[in-house]
């Protein structure tokens, strides 16, 4: 029987240490799209995709998820995954040991927040099948993530570079103090039990 996950984990893959300022400038220049949910009312937090069901960077959603129009499609790469100033994100994913599902860049606003809430209205995260990932691509100690398990709410200040799983099945809220807007790379994983040995290490 598979033994009850941590809500939060740093996982034990090889932190991304080179400079990613030539990717962080890229992606700043980009047009992103809002991220579709009641608790982005403001529009503050937004996305590109990376892979996903269409080759549109900017169409982030998936197929019957928050009443989205996309239609079931293949997935696949759009072209930022073979942009040249995103090698770095190319270099990232290639450590984590499972298919991928969607994999989009993150985008939160300067002096911004986004309210408690779940991702169970995305029933493949609720079961555990699909895990996932963030890699903060441009963050400082300002950022943290509030996670919270029954009552407790525990707040989490991600480095970095470095692999993090949340469950965000969870309530979970997110806080940018910071004077620049906070990039993640957020990567949604088919379970496997490679990852789920990792998920579930000491």
């Amino acid at each position: 029987m598979t033994k009850k996950r941590p809500i939060f984990k740093e996982l034990d893959l090889p932190p991304y240490h080179l400079p990613l300022d030539e990717a962080v400038n890229y992606l700043n220049n980009l047009s992103y799209e809002k991220v579709k949910t009641k608790y982005n009312a403001k529009g503050n937090w937004d996305a590109v995709s990376i892979r996903g069901y269409s080759d549109d960077i900017t169409n982030i959603l998936k197929p019957g998820v928050l009443e989205s129009n996309v239609e079931v499609q293949p997935l696949r790469w759009t072209h930022l995954y073979e942009q040249a100033e995103l090698l770095p994100l190319k270099e990232i994913l290639v450590h984590i040991p499972a298919e991928m599902e969607r994999v989009r860049v993150m985008r939160l606003k300067a002096g911004t927040r986004i309210s408690k809430h779940t991702d169970k209205v995305d029933k493949a995260i609720k079961n555990g099948d699909i895990v996932r990932i963030h890699v903060p691509l441009k963050t400082n100690a300002n950022v943290n993530m509030t996670l919270w398990e029954d009552t407790q709410a525990n707040v989490y200040h991600l480095e970095t570079g470095k692999y993090y799983y949340t469950d965000v099945s969870k309530p979970h809220a997110v806080e940018n103090l910071a004077d620049f807007d906070r990039l993640h790379l957020v990567i949604d994983c088919f379970n496997n039990p490679k990852l789920e040995n990792l998920l579930q290490q000491q």
